[in-house]
Protein backbone atom coordinates (compact mmCIF):
# COMPACT_ATOMS: atom_id res chain seq x y z
CA UNK A 1 0.00 0.00 0.00
CA UNK A 2 1.31 3.15 -0.91
CA UNK A 3 2.25 5.89 1.75
CA UNK A 4 1.13 9.28 2.25
CA UNK A 5 3.50 11.94 1.58
CA UNK A 6 3.46 14.78 4.23
CA UNK A 7 1.67 17.07 2.16
CA UNK A 8 -1.41 14.39 1.67
CA UNK A 9 -1.53 13.71 4.95
CA UNK A 10 -2.21 17.05 5.79
CA UNK A 11 -4.62 17.59 3.24
CA UNK A 12 -6.88 14.65 4.39
CA UNK A 13 -6.93 15.80 7.67
CA UNK A 14 -7.71 19.37 6.99
CA UNK A 15 -10.72 17.38 4.44
CA UNK A 16 -12.07 15.95 8.02
CA UNK A 17 -11.84 18.98 9.52
CA UNK A 18 -14.38 20.92 7.17
CA UNK A 19 -16.56 17.74 7.02
CA UNK A 20 -16.78 18.34 10.98
CA UNK A 21 -17.47 21.63 10.60
CA UNK A 22 -20.53 21.44 7.72
CA UNK A 23 -21.83 18.81 10.29
CA UNK A 24 -21.45 21.06 13.44
CA UNK A 25 -23.41 24.36 11.67
CA UNK A 26 -26.17 22.00 10.32
CA UNK A 27 -26.87 20.92 13.77
CA UNK A 28 -26.49 24.16 14.97
CA UNK A 29 -29.20 25.37 12.14
CA UNK A 30 -31.44 22.72 13.28
CA UNK A 31 -31.10 23.58 17.11
CA UNK A 32 -32.08 27.49 16.46
CA UNK A 33 -34.63 26.33 13.40
CA UNK A 34 -36.58 24.16 15.93
CA UNK A 35 -36.57 26.77 18.47
CA UNK A 36 -37.87 29.55 16.10
CA UNK A 37 -40.77 27.19 15.00
CA UNK A 38 -41.47 26.05 18.74
CA UNK A 39 -41.50 29.88 19.35
CA UNK A 40 -43.93 31.41 17.02
CA UNK A 41 -45.89 28.03 17.05
CA UNK A 42 -46.59 29.28 21.05
CA UNK A 43 -46.62 32.89 19.62
CA UNK A 44 -50.07 34.71 21.63
CA UNK A 45 -52.11 36.61 19.63
CA UNK A 46 -51.43 39.88 20.62
CA UNK A 47 -53.86 43.46 20.25
CA UNK A 48 -52.57 45.49 16.74
CA UNK A 49 -52.53 41.88 14.37
CA UNK A 50 -54.58 40.97 12.37
CA UNK A 51 -56.65 38.41 13.58
CA UNK A 52 -55.90 34.85 12.06
CA UNK A 53 -58.61 33.38 9.19
CA UNK A 54 -60.69 30.41 9.89
CA UNK A 55 -63.74 28.85 8.05
CA UNK A 56 -66.25 27.07 10.39
CA UNK A 57 -69.95 25.69 10.21
CA UNK A 58 -72.42 26.93 12.44
CA UNK A 59 -75.00 23.76 13.97
CA UNK A 60 -76.97 24.00 10.65
CA UNK A 61 -73.92 23.58 8.25
CA UNK A 62 -74.03 27.26 7.06
CA UNK A 63 -70.07 28.33 7.07
CA UNK A 64 -68.21 30.94 8.21
CA UNK A 65 -65.21 32.65 7.05
CA UNK A 66 -63.33 35.29 8.95
CA UNK A 67 -61.80 37.22 6.56
CA UNK A 68 -65.42 37.80 4.48
CA UNK A 69 -66.47 39.83 7.39
CA UNK A 70 -64.18 42.73 6.78
CA UNK A 71 -66.12 46.02 7.31
CA UNK A 72 -68.09 45.02 10.18
CA UNK A 73 -66.72 44.82 13.96
CA UNK A 74 -66.89 40.88 15.26
CA UNK A 75 -66.67 39.59 18.49
CA UNK A 76 -65.15 36.04 18.51
CA UNK A 77 -65.90 34.10 21.61
CA UNK A 78 -64.45 30.73 22.52
CA UNK A 79 -66.50 28.60 25.28
CA UNK A 80 -67.54 24.91 25.88
CA UNK A 81 -70.31 23.52 27.45
CA UNK A 82 -68.54 22.36 30.50
CA UNK A 83 -67.21 25.72 31.13
CA UNK A 84 -69.46 27.27 33.77
CA UNK A 85 -67.79 30.43 33.22
CA UNK A 86 -68.64 30.51 29.89
CA UNK A 87 -72.13 30.15 30.91
CA UNK A 88 -72.46 32.53 33.15
CA UNK A 89 -71.30 35.12 30.73
CA UNK A 90 -73.51 33.99 27.26
CA UNK A 91 -76.63 36.29 28.91
CA UNK A 92 -74.89 39.25 28.87
CA UNK A 93 -73.03 38.57 25.22
CA UNK A 94 -77.02 37.66 24.09
CA UNK A 95 -77.74 41.07 25.20
CA UNK A 96 -75.17 42.61 23.17
CA UNK A 97 -75.97 40.99 20.25
CA UNK A 98 -79.51 41.30 19.89
CA UNK A 99 -78.75 46.03 20.83
CA UNK A 100 -76.64 45.86 18.09
CA UNK A 101 -78.74 43.79 15.45
CA UNK A 102 -81.67 45.38 16.52
CA UNK A 103 -79.98 48.73 15.90
CA UNK A 104 -78.16 47.24 12.59
CA UNK A 105 -75.09 47.65 13.71
CA UNK A 106 -72.57 46.29 11.17
CA UNK A 107 -71.44 44.25 14.09
CA UNK A 108 -70.86 39.85 14.11
CA UNK A 109 -70.81 37.81 16.98
CA UNK A 110 -69.08 34.26 16.36
CA UNK A 111 -68.89 32.09 19.51
CA UNK A 112 -66.61 29.28 19.01
CA UNK A 113 -67.67 26.21 20.70
CA UNK A 114 -64.38 24.17 21.90
CA UNK A 115 -66.33 20.66 22.72
CA UNK A 116 -64.37 17.92 20.96
CA UNK A 117 -66.24 15.07 18.82
CA UNK A 118 -67.37 13.31 22.71
CA UNK A 119 -69.18 16.60 24.26
CA UNK A 120 -70.49 18.04 20.41
CA UNK A 121 -74.25 16.45 21.33
CA UNK A 122 -74.44 19.00 24.42
CA UNK A 123 -73.88 22.02 22.34
CA UNK A 124 -77.72 22.19 21.42
CA UNK A 125 -79.35 21.70 24.75
CA UNK A 126 -77.17 23.98 26.08
CA UNK A 127 -77.50 27.01 23.74
CA UNK A 128 -81.44 26.28 23.87
CA UNK A 129 -81.40 26.73 27.13
CA UNK A 130 -79.96 30.09 27.37
CA UNK A 131 -81.93 31.54 24.13
CA UNK A 132 -78.93 31.95 22.39
CA UNK A 133 -79.70 33.66 18.83
CA UNK A 134 -75.49 34.28 17.74
CA UNK A 135 -74.11 32.59 15.49
CA UNK A 136 -72.27 29.09 17.30
CA UNK A 137 -69.80 27.77 15.29
CA UNK A 138 -68.40 23.93 15.55
CA UNK A 139 -64.39 23.21 16.14
CA UNK A 140 -64.54 19.79 16.99
CA UNK A 141 -60.80 19.29 16.00
CA UNK A 142 -59.29 22.20 17.26
CA UNK A 143 -58.14 24.16 14.53
CA UNK A 144 -58.69 27.36 15.89
CA UNK A 145 -57.28 26.69 19.04
CA UNK A 146 -54.12 26.19 17.52
CA UNK A 147 -54.32 29.46 15.83
CA UNK A 148 -55.04 31.29 18.59
CA UNK A 149 -52.74 30.28 20.73
CA UNK A 150 -55.79 30.11 23.22
CA UNK A 151 -55.14 30.35 27.20
CA UNK A 152 -58.00 28.49 27.87
CA UNK A 153 -62.04 29.44 28.00
CA UNK A 154 -63.42 31.60 27.91
CA UNK A 155 -61.59 33.71 25.66
CA UNK A 156 -62.47 36.57 23.04
CA UNK A 157 -61.44 38.78 20.50
CA UNK A 158 -63.09 42.18 19.17
CA UNK A 159 -61.97 42.94 15.67
CA UNK A 160 -62.08 45.82 13.92
CA UNK A 161 -63.45 46.53 10.38
CA UNK A 162 -59.65 45.77 9.02
CA UNK A 163 -59.57 42.70 10.26
CA UNK A 164 -57.16 43.69 13.30
CA UNK A 165 -57.34 42.15 17.32
CA UNK A 166 -57.85 45.51 18.98
CA UNK A 167 -59.21 43.69 22.42
CA UNK A 168 -58.34 40.51 23.67
CA UNK A 169 -59.71 39.06 26.80
CA UNK A 170 -58.92 36.14 28.79
CA UNK A 171 -61.73 35.30 31.20
CA UNK A 172 -65.51 36.29 31.48
CA UNK A 173 -66.85 39.49 31.27
CA UNK A 174 -70.50 40.99 31.91
CA UNK A 175 -70.88 42.69 28.32
CA UNK A 176 -74.22 44.60 29.86
CA UNK A 177 -71.36 46.93 31.20
CA UNK A 178 -69.96 50.39 29.57
CA UNK A 179 -66.66 49.25 30.30
CA UNK A 180 -67.12 46.39 28.61
CA UNK A 181 -68.53 47.46 25.25
CA UNK A 182 -66.87 50.31 25.67
CA UNK A 183 -63.91 49.08 22.46
CA UNK A 184 -66.78 47.43 20.47
CA UNK A 185 -69.05 50.92 20.70
CA UNK A 186 -66.17 53.14 20.12
CA UNK A 187 -65.66 51.01 16.62
CA UNK A 188 -69.39 51.70 15.99
CA UNK A 189 -69.64 55.10 17.17
CA UNK A 190 -72.08 54.25 19.23
CA UNK A 191 -72.51 56.80 22.92
CA UNK A 192 -72.56 54.56 25.54
CA UNK A 193 -75.60 54.50 27.35
CA UNK A 194 -76.72 53.20 31.03
CA UNK A 195 -77.60 49.06 30.97
CA UNK A 196 -81.63 50.06 31.69
CA UNK A 197 -81.55 52.38 29.03
CA UNK A 198 -80.57 49.26 26.79
CA UNK A 199 -82.54 46.55 27.43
Amino acid sequence: MPELTLEEENRDKGGGKSTAIIIAIVILAGIIGAVWLKSSKYAPVIVGSTAPDFTLQDMSGKEYTLSSLKGKVVFVNFWATWCKSCKDEMPSMQTLYAYLKDRNMPFEMLAISMDRVTTQKEIDPFVRSLGITFPILLDPWGKTDGKYKLTGVPESYIIDQEGRVVEKIIGPRDWTTINAVEKIFGLLNIQPQPQAERS
